[in-house]
């Protein structure tokens, strides 16, 4: 990436998820799309007792107490890692911990974040990270294990996907400061099937009674 293109990307514009405290839980095909093409992952950074997509996981709910992936070493719990942080002010305390855990450590993380430029984001993102992958297509979220839909004027049931773009985002051992990181794009899969859509009509219903 050269000066000009990191100029210009860094210029872009979107909605502003900074302030807020949202959780968006990752499509599994999602993650298996991601683990696929950048693990084997071994430890969920930032999840909880119902959303880890790895054995080994940090976050509230823990059976041995909330462990928390500040305070943690992550290389003692292997050499790479996802997370799919809760947006807002969490992003600015987690990616500086990816950077140190990658040059002191040796562990490569991998982070799914809403594509908005911040002060943190041209920190710690554009002039510390490895690698960034835009997302080619923006995601459909889950929550509570089914994802997002809502129903048209028509009473037709669509996936909705998220008003913000993702992007993928890389910390790898080895990497230079100066260095501006690799710049691609991640072919986002399939990730909604119909038998997700019907979880989420018979979770509609069941409300209804």
């Amino acid at each position: 990436m050269n000066r000009a293109t990191r100029d210009k990307f860094a210029a872009r514009t979107g909605p502003d998820l900074a302030s807020g405290n949202a959780c968006w839980e990752t499509p599994p095909k999602i993650f298996e799309g991601l683990n696929r093409d950048f693990g084997t992952f071994d430890v969920d950074l930032t999840a909880d007792t119902n959303n880890h997509l790895c054995d080994t996981w940090f976050g509230p709910g823990h059976p041995d107490g909330h462990i928390d992936a500040l305070a943690m070493n992550w290389r003692k719990f292997g050499r790479k890692g996802y997370s799919n942080p809760v947006y807002g002010q969490f992003i600015a305390r987690i990616l500086p911990k990816a950077v140190e855990q990658a040059r002191k450590h040796g562990f490569a993380s991998t982070f799914l974040l809403p594509l908005r430029i911040t002060d943190t984001f041209r920190d710690y993102v554009l002039d510390q990270a490895h690698e960034l992958l835009l997302c080619t297509k923006r995601i459909v979220f889950f929550e509570g294990g089914i994802p997002r839909c809502s129903y048209d004027k028509q009473g037709r049931v669509h996936a909705d996907s998220a008003m913000f773009d993702s992007i993928i985002v890389r910390y790898l051992p080895g990497r230079r400061p100066g260095n501006y990181p690799k710049l691609g794009e991640w072919d986002v899969p399939v990730h909604v099937s119909f038998d997700d859509i019907a979880r989420w009509i018979a979770v509609q219903e069941k409300h209804q009674r």
